[in-house]
């Protein structure tokens, strides 16, 4: 009987019949039904939740699409209004420059003409200044030479003099 009982064990029917019975029995004591049905619906749920997701990341695809396709659009006008900003920004700032340069150069040329003016005036009064020395030094020198000469002259303011008195 024991190589019998040996011969039992060892067979591979003999294991599956034992494996089905406790396999049976552990479906009996589980309600498998019930559990099956479970993962049947926690499967469905998350695959509705997969599809609902999916729908969603589909909406905001094509949202983003959207903005991705007027975002480049934006930008060139960004862009193209940027350039003639600064278009306009450059005219002016040539333009403010080329009348500072023009109030400048007015400013230097009546500068200039200023100074010209005082330099001719010290000029003028420099030269009547050594014209009076040398006249009088020219009539000194005259009356020096000729003492008559000296005599005439003051004759001469002596008679302007009187001519003053009325």
């Amino acid at each position: 009987m024991a190589d019998f009982w040996n011969l039992i064990v060892q067979s591979n029917t003999f294991n599956f019949a034992i494996l089905a019975i406790i396999i049976a029995i552990v479906c009996a004591k589980i309600n498998m039904p019930k559990v099956i049905e479970d993962i049947r619906n926690e499967i469905a749920s998350a695959i509705e939740k997969a599809i609902e997701e999916k729908k969603e990341a589909e909406k905001e695809l094509k949202k983003t699409i959207k903005i991705v396709k007027n975002t480049d659009l934006e930008i060139q006008e960004k862009i193209a209004n940027a350039n003639q900003n600064a278009k306009l920004l450059s005219d002016e700032i040539n333009k403010n420059s080329k009348i500072t340069v023009q109030q400048i150069k007015d400013s230097v040329e009546r500068i200039i003409k200023a100074e010209e003016k005082k330099l001719g005036a010290k000029l003028t009064n420099e030269t009547i200044k050594n014209s009076i020395e040398l006249a009088k030094e020219n009539i000194l020198q005259k009356l020096n030479e000729d003492i008559n000469l000296h005599n005439s002259f003051i004759e001469k303011s002596i008679e302007e003099l009187d001519k003053i008195k009325l």
